[in-house]
């Protein structure tokens, strides 16, 4: 038996409009038929995933969620929830109210996404993949309370111009203690405890499956698919990847359905 972890966005789903290629697709079934486990892993959260996969009639064991923050079980329910620590919140607040009127900022409670600061960015609000997740309005007395208080706190976002990119990573870099800053998206970096990842998320679930890292295969496109690449040797980048995520492949394919070449 073999377990494949996929990114959705960008790997299978292509063209960020949830179309799948019906090669791609009758492959993912073929897997499955052929006794084989699979696996979406996702910066989606499990009700904006979830849909998704029922519609195209994807069956699937699990679901790593919120970039690995958050694990889902099918039947079951979540299974892991890796939180922010405590001792980080203040400094959060702080640089999210020094930060609010130049950036669109967000945060996560588990599964449900929370809007901090709306700014006036059109990269942002004219996509139509990036404007269903933005923050829609200003939330700073509720925001502050969330994150200095809430056990469900595991992610914060950043929604900016591709041009502010580097410059924000650089800004927050070493900031926060217990967490890291990685980007999702070209317009997109989200924050997450250090420990946190796609990779993290398998680990959860090969410990209770005891399954060998050699039955492991992975795919994605992004800077946030790196480490789950990373972890095994039966790794795929797609061709249209971000900077960098080519390296921590062993294999670059175009779609997921060459997978069965190797």
């Amino acid at each position: 038996m073999k377990w494949w972890f996929s990114d959705y966005d960008g790997t299978i789903n292509l063209t960020h409009n949830d179309y799948i290629d019906p090669r791609d697709l009758e492959f993912i079934k073929e897997w499955i038929k052929e006794g084989n486990k699979f696996a979406i892993a996702t910066g989606r959260m499990e009700h904006e995933i979830q849909p998704v996969l029922e519609k195209a009639n994807i069956p699937y064991d699990y679901m790593i969620c919120n970039n690995g923050a958050v694990i889902y079980e099918n039947g079951k329910g979540v299974i892991a929830n890796a939180s922010i620590p405590k001792e980080s919140r203040e400094e959060i607040i702080k640089i999210f109210d020094t930060l609010k009127e130049k950036y669109v900022l967000g945060y996560c409670l588990k599964d449900k996404r929370m809007s901090y600061s709306k700014v006036d960015q059109p990269e942002v609000y004219d996509n139509f993949f990036l404007k269903k997740y933005a923050s829609t309005h200003n939330n700073f007395e509720q925001g502050n309370h969330d994150i200095l208080n809430s056990k469900d706190l595991n992610l914060l976002y950043f929604f900016l111009a591709e041009s502010q990119i580097e410059e924000v990573k650089k800004l927050l870099e070493g900031k926060i203690k217990g967490c890291k800053a990685v980007r999702t998206h070209k317009n997109v970096i989200e924050i997450m405890r250090e420990d946190v990842s796609k990779a993290y998320g398998i680990k959860v679930i090969q410990e209770l499956n005891k399954f060998s890292s050699e039955d492991i295969y992975t795919s994605g496109d992004g800077e946030n698919d790196i480490e789950m690449l990373q972890y095994t040797k039966n790794s795929f980048a797609m061709k249209n990847h971000q900077p960098g995520v080519d390296k921590a492949a062993k294999h670059i394919i175009s779609n997921v359905f060459e997978i069965k070449n190797f």
